[in-house]
């Protein structure tokens, strides 16, 4: 035939073509990418904002405690010699630290530190009233934090007898008296321990009198009891200084005792030093003198408490002690008597004093516990530490520097004379519109040490401070309700309708890909006097990104917002950013970095949660309850609700009421931006010409890519419903053909029918004899002949056939150059004498009745081909069984289905046969293509030649057995069946033959290419959407999202259902065929499929560039066995 290959360009033009589409893509690519990264400028407003500091007056007051002391440091150790009496032996070292995870600053240090601790005691339980409830402390965060430390330390849960802060002895003493009482508190907690996967626990009640200690004894014996079972650590905290306590006695029922060493001066007495050095000797020493020094923890403190003058005593942190001595123009100072740290102010008139346990009283009191013998040290508490003392505290913090002497660090002074920038956050005026006012400030401390390492005194050349924010936005009567997380084809619709009825203006801060595909509900919005805020592209927790992340997010949100729109937007909310408080760096972090950019911070005080989905009255009581208890120094005037990320029905349910008791309570709803003075212009300001220019390029790359995610919508949902209904059809009409078949009347076997049987043959030496002998040996076939055809071969093939056949006058040989397989046969076809061609390949193996079931067809006059049954017969690993799946659930009950319709479009070459009439009548094999079998197939229909299908004429075919040979071999496939495709295209357009030009062609095209084209960007989308899924659920909760996924996967799940039950039906059509294999369809579909995948864009490629491809042969490993040698 000699015709040109379908597809091939010589001139090569195509290829270039290509090749600058290629450059030209990946350009535009780039500019969208710099289009994210470029800096959006925001216009400046223009007048200044009503940010303020709104705070009283603070006025230092003189340190005259401390600042003259003369007193030497070592008196108050004198009394136990500490310098001069040798040390006691040191025993393990312990480094264990307290969790309050109702704290955001302890959750933040346990984050920093939890790789630095070898115990960790969370406060998850309290057991309190007189029913004794059982309260568990939910702790997300720190499970989180937890799970993930690169050395989790041992868990030991605090039990708290603690409601509200106040601790409930009284009912603590009737729980351990009552057995029952007792028995059901051991039951709770180790159900909480094995369920948390708990090391032990650590008691703590407090505020027993004298009488209830024996009883509590007989709980802990009781609990240690249970614990053993389990080899639990059941450690007791203890006070070091009431003498109603046995610690003897505690020690013989547990298996550590904490000693809380501080609280000297307390809140409730007067003002005084938290721990100091004599004191915390004298409680020490005393506590341990008869305890077992193998079961002591030293817990040493790192606080401040803030005595006020005729008012409540309130805890603090090291860092807000020292916040507030910066705010009040004075200077902690180390009083040398005690060893703590203090300094006092005025503040409206009311005297303050400020004393603290820092990282030099840590220190000291570490090497005070060292010298008495313990190593076992416990920091209460985590978040409220001097954060310099992680550097003398923790793992690898010791150093051994002889026998008995332990150094805390090599060098103290260089540990804590440089103390870390705060890490907490000073939060100043009223309002509910943010600005970062000032970033983290580290500080800086002179330390004086005496001759045996001991810290003498601290002097502070300055002081750390944390970030510094600053809120506006107060305006008493005045409510601005606002939208996240929109817009939303199906809710933000119904929401504007509310607010357009009632005339309630509103913010919405929107999420730019939600944003991309409803460019009307943007205009919407705006055009009815909303306005809108930026609340990034994709909603991701920005407290565990960067910052460049953070930029991107809003760049990408303000680029699509001004092509959308003509507007810039001023407004930014962090996603999962719950309040107008933010306590952490990781809070802090994005807000700046926003702030950077223009943008000014929308926080909220008003939150009904309604993402939860509550009921509509549970959201209404919500919102006026919280916007009720408004003060002047917390505002609550901007509501959170939302309008996307779920179902929001009960939101809109509760709008307008929420609308009519704001306004029956004489609240005027506005806008966010009404609350900070500024037009709505300013909080969405117009582009400028310069910027509506570049705002066209942002406009049609957006556009396309709405466009596309629509279509990608569309394209899932049809390509879902297009596999189920072909399924359906192909297992439907598989059936009945198999019904058919039950009730037919085969035709006899004529064994004196002359048949030609053609082997081409390229470097077959491995299988070329077996597949000649098979032939020879099939059964009720008399009139035979073998024609191999060595087309160009480089190894023995032809010295084989030569040297075993030579005698044999059924087999022939044709020594050809190479030229392909198809000028191959047709060689043959020339020479073959028989009224029936069959075209083998070298390793196949026919079944010794195949070929009479092939022939037997032929006295069908109209009948020119006849299709046999093509089984994988080397099922040695995954890929080979993945294939012979393949054969019978794809290929062959495809077939079924389509013969019965006059569709089938390939004849296979491993098992057909071919009346030599008709072959002959079309010209044979066609060269133009690699898909030899299929195009003559086709063309024989196009001559009015019939095809049909014989599932009893089986050969066993040797199929790839590497990826790489998998690839090469469907990458034929699918090229040559797109040549066919482009070659036989008139039938589609003609339409004729009918069961090719409705069925056979186009479910080609759509199944064989078109849904292995666009399947991987589906597969893609569809696995972004699970992983980000499952990243929004693990920070928010399932409830908050949307049902997108749900949809898909739901769709996804038919539509496996109803594929394996497709494949049960193919199993169950192939009577012989092993049902083990089954069971690898559901992950053929999923790994399998990405071969596919490859191969059919890789054969797209090459048919738009033009190059020649050419036959890529497949290495032979002679592996094949069929159903009567396996």
């Amino acid at each position: 035939m000699n015709k040109k290959p379908v597809f091939y360009d010589s001139s090569g033009k195509r290829r270039r073509r290509f090749a600058l589409a290629i450059v030209a893509f990946f350009a535009l690519l780039f500019l969208a990418i710099a289009t994210l990264f470029a800096t959006v400028a925001i216009p400046s407003i223009g007048q200044n904002l009503p940010f303020s500091i709104g705070r009283a007056p603070i006025k230092a007051q003189p340190n005259g405690i401390t600042s003259h002391t003369r007193i030497n440091f070592h008196r108050a150790l004198s009394r136990i010699g500490l310098v001069k009496t040798p040390p006691k032996p040191l025993k393990d070292t312990l480094s264990m630290a307290f969790y309050t995870p109702w704290d955001d600053a302890s959750i933040a240090s346990l984050s920093r530190h939890i790789n630095d601790i070898d115990w960790l005691s969370p406060g998850w339980l309290s057991v309190t009233g007189a029913d004794h409830h059982w309260t568990e402390f939910p702790d997300p965060q720190g499970h989180a934090i937890i799970n993930n430390a690169k050395q989790k330390p041992k868990i030991l849960p605090m039990v708290q007898n603690v409601s509200n802060g106040e601790w409930d002895g009284k009912n603590a003493a009737i729980l351990m008296r009552d057995p029952a009482a007792r028995l059901q508190f051991l039951n709770n907690i180790e159900k909480f321990l094995v369920k948390n996967q708990a090391d032990g626990a650590v008691f703590d009640f407090e505020s027993l009198n004298k009488q209830t200690l024996p009883f509590y004894l007989q709980l802990l014996k009781e609990t240690h009891d249970r614990f053993s079972a389990h080899h639990w650590i059941l450690t007791v905290a203890v006070p070091v200084a009431d003498e109603a306590w046995n610690l003897s006695a505690v020690a013989n029922v547990s298996d550590k005792l904490i000693l809380m060493a501080y609280d000297e001066h307390y809140p409730e007495g007067e003002p005084g030093a938290i721990a100091s050095n004599d004191w915390f000797l004298d409680v020490v020493e005393q506590a341990t003198q008869n305890l077992p020094p193998e079961k002591v923890i030293v817990a040493l403190g790192s606080y401040a408490y803030n005595w006020k003058k005729g008012s409540d005593t309130d805890a603090i942190s090291i860092e807000q002690a020292w916040l507030t001595a910066h705010e009040s123009g004075t200077v902690p100072v180390f009083d040398k008597e005690t060893g703590n740290t203090h300094f006092s102010y005025s503040e409206a008139g009311i005297l303050h004093n400020v004393w603290m346990l820092d990282a030099v009283s840590f220190y000291n009191q570490t090497k005070m516990s060292h010298h008495l013998g313990f190593n076992a040290l416990a920091l209460w508490r985590l978040g409220s530490e001097d954060p310099s003392l992680w550097n003398i505290f923790g793992k690898g913090h010791l150093i051994h520097n002889g026998a008995n002497d332990t150094a805390i660090v090599a060098d103290p002074v260089k540990a804590l004379s440089h103390i870390p920038a705060g890490t907490e956050v000073d939060i100043e005026g009223t309002g509910e519109v943010l600005r970062v006012a000032s970033r983290p400030v580290a500080g800086e401390r002179q330390i004086d040490l005496d001759k045996e390492g001991l810290i003498t005194d601290e002097r502070f050349s300055s002081i750390p401070l944390p970030y510094a924010i600053e809120r506006a936005g107060y305006r008493p009567g005045m409510i601005a309700l606002t939208f996240d997380d929109g817009p939303d084809q199906k809710w933000t619709p119904k929401i504007l309708d509310i607010l357009k009825k009632e005339h309630a203006p509103a913010t919405f801060f929107i999420i730019g890909e939600n944003a991309l595909t409803n460019r009307n509900l943007l205009l919407r919005e705006i055009k009815e006097g909303h306005e809108v805020g930026n609340h990034t592209y994709t909603h991701p927790n920005l407290g565990m990104a960067s910052a460049n992340s953070t930029i991107i997010e809003v760049n990408a949100t303000q680029r699509l917002f001004q092509a959308f729109t003509g507007h810039s937007l001023r407004l930014f909310r962090a996603p999962f950013f719950g309040d107008a408080e933010p306590t952490t760096a990781d809070e802090i972090d994005p807000v700046y970095a926003a702030q950077k950019l223009g943008y000014l911070s929308v926080g909220l005080h008003v939150d009904p949660n309604d993402w939860q989905r509550p009921k509509k009255d549970e959201i209404i009581e919500r919102v006026m309850e919280q916007v009720k208890q408004a003060t002047s120094q917390h505002s609550a005037q901007i509501v959170l609700l939302h309008d996307s990320g779920g179902d929001r029905t009960q939101t809109i349910a509760a709008l307008p009421d929420i609308i009519h008791q704001l306004r029956a309570n004489g609240y005027k709803l506005v806008l966010v931006s009404d609350l900070i003075n500024l037009k709505r212009d300013d909080a969405m300001p117009p582009l400028s010409p310069v910027e509506r220019v570049s705002a066209r390029w942002n406009f049609a790359l957006f556009s396309c890519l709405g466009a596309s995610v629509i279509a990608l919508r569309w394209i899932f949902a049809i390509a879902i419903t297009l596999g189920i209904l072909r399924a359906l059809f192909l297992s439907a009409f598989s059936i009945i053909q198999a019904r058919k078949e039950n009730r037919l009347i085969f035709p006899p076997i004529d064994p004196e029918r002359t048949i030609s049987v053609l082997i081409p043959a390229f470097n077959e030496e491995a299988v070329i004899e077996a597949s000649i002998r098979r032939v020879l040996a099939s059964a009720e076939v008399n009139n035979i002949e073998v024609i191999v055809i060595d087309d160009g071969s480089t190894d023995n093939s032809s010295q084989i056939v030569e040297s075993q056949f030579a005698d044999d006058p059924r087999v022939q040989l044709i020594r050809l150059s190479n030229g392909g397989k198809a000028r191959a046969l047709n060689h043959g076809v020339q020479k073959a004498k028989g009224e029936i061609i069959i075209a083998l390949d070298a390793d196949t193996h026919f079944e010794p009745r195949t070929i009479a079931r092939l022939t037997r067809w032929f006295s069908d006059p109209k009948l020119g081909a006849v299709a046999g049954n093509a089984k994988v017969g080397n099922r040695i690993n995954l890929i080979t069984r993945w294939q012979a799946l393949e054969y019978i659930t794809a290929q062959n009950l495809e077939r079924r289905a389509t013969v019965l319709l006059n569709a089938m479009t390939v004849v296979p070459g491993a098992v057909g046969a071919w009346r030599a009439e008709t072959l002959r009548q079309v010209g044979g094999f066609p060269d133009q293509t690699l898909a030899e079998d299929q195009d003559l197939t086709i063309i024989i229909q196009e001559h009015d030649w019939a095809v049909r299908y014989d599932p009893y004429a089986v050969a066993w075919t040797e199929a790839p057995e590497t990826i790489r040979a998998l690839a090469r071999q469907r990458f034929r496939w699918a090229f040559g069946t797109l040549q066919c495709l482009w070659k036989h295209w008139s039938i589609i357009k003609n339409r004729r033959p009918k069961g090719l030009a409705y069925i056979g062609l186009p479910q080609s095209l759509i199944f064989q290419i078109g849904f292995a084209t666009i399947s991987p960007i589906i597969d893609l989308a569809l696995v972004i959407s699970i992983m980000a899924t499952v990243f929004a659920v693990y920070q928010h909760g399932w409830v908050q999202q949307g049902d997108d996924l749900q949809k898909m996967a739901a769709y996804w799940s038919v539509f496996t259902l109803i594929d394996l039950m497709s494949g049960v039906v193919a199993f169950a059509l192939e009577r012989k065929e092993k049902w083990s294999l089954l069971w690898l369809l559901i992950p053929q579909r999923i790994g399998y499929r990405q071969i596919m995948y490859y191969v059919v864009i890789k054969a797209l490629t090459q048919a738009i560039r033009g190059p020649k491809v050419g036959w890529d042969k497949l290495e032979r490993s002679g592996h094949v066995q069929t159903e009567s040698n396996k």
